[in-house]
């Protein structure tokens, strides 16, 4: 009986209605339709152009991890004939024996043994090589040092929510076919004809646009190498008549929360 009474009473304004479902559109976005779409452009964004240019020397920069080894006699114990009697096996363990890992640190440099501290950010491998082979001659003759870079990866996005991976660059001319390959390829939901490279400053990227799903895009992508901490985005798809469906789902639950609120209130209101 008292619903009944209510009822009588709760009547719903047109002004009253037209404001909640503003309401519930304007809490609701057309971004519900593709919510996992990232790193959106204008139309007009002026995307780099790919070149077929040998990628340049990687720069070493703080929070590198190098690889570092040191022999003497410009490397001859590496290739010294008179200790394969065992095989390749011996000179295998000589270069594990002698390979350590070093971090570059905040301020540009490494800790390293007998010569202490040297600043190698800022010069690429084979300067860093140079560099170092001067400071350890005053210690060993003709020393011969190798570095590698342990740590550098890109992050490739496939076009699958939860399929996204970091890859570790191991070949210094990786083209960003090898690093989609490395990642298990373009996934079903990706469109090949989606894709972006990011590359630098994320502050102010540069940004490729690939088309794989041509011949003639598969070309260009061939000719673009991939460089430390570049990002791979492949736009994923989505399926309007389900993402349809779930936004309007969304928007009726939201309104009839809201009609069920108001009449919450309405009822306190009218309670003597």
């Amino acid at each position: 009986m008292q619903f009944k009474v209510l009822s009588k009473n709760m009547k719903i304004q047109p002004k009253t209605l037209i404001a909640l479902l503003l309401f519930a559109g304007l809490m609701s976005s057309c971004r519900l339709f593709d919510p996992s779409i990232m790193l959106k452009t204008k139309r007009d964004y002026s995307f780099a152009v790919a070149s077929d240019t040998i990628p340049d020397d990687y720069i070493i920069q703080p929070g590198d991890i190098l690889m570092f080894r040191l022999f003497s006699n410009q490397g001859f114990k590496i290739i010294d004939l008179t200790s394969l009697d065992d095989g390749s096996r011996v000179n295998a363990g000589l270069n594990n024996q002698n390979a350590f890992t070093y971090l570059i640190e905040a301020d540009s440099s490494l800790n390293l043994p007998i010569i202490g501290r040297a600043k190698v950010a800022g010069l690429n491998l084979k300067e860093a090589e140079t560099f170092l082979e001067d400071k350890y001659s005053n210690y060993y003759n003709d020393p011969f040092v190798m570095l590698q870079v342990n740590n550098r990866r890109v992050i490739v996005y496939p076009g699958a929510g939860g399929a996204a991976q970091v890859i570790n660059i191991k070949n210094e001319y990786t083209t960003i076919i090898e690093a989609l390959a490395l990642s298990g390829g373009i996934s079903s939901g990706g469109k090949a004809h989606k894709i972006k490279v990011l590359r630098g400053n994320l502050d102010d990227p540069q940004v490729f646009r690939l088309d794989l799903s041509t011949v003639e895009g598969m070309k260009e992508a061939n000719l673009v190498y991939i460089r430390a901490n570049d990002i791979i985005y492949v736009e994923p798809s989505y399926f309007a008549g389900k993402q349809i469906l779930q936004t309007t789902s969304s928007i009726l639950g939201l309104f009839s929360s809201l009609i069920v609120t108001y009449f919450l209130i309405v009822q306190v209101t009218n309670t003597p």
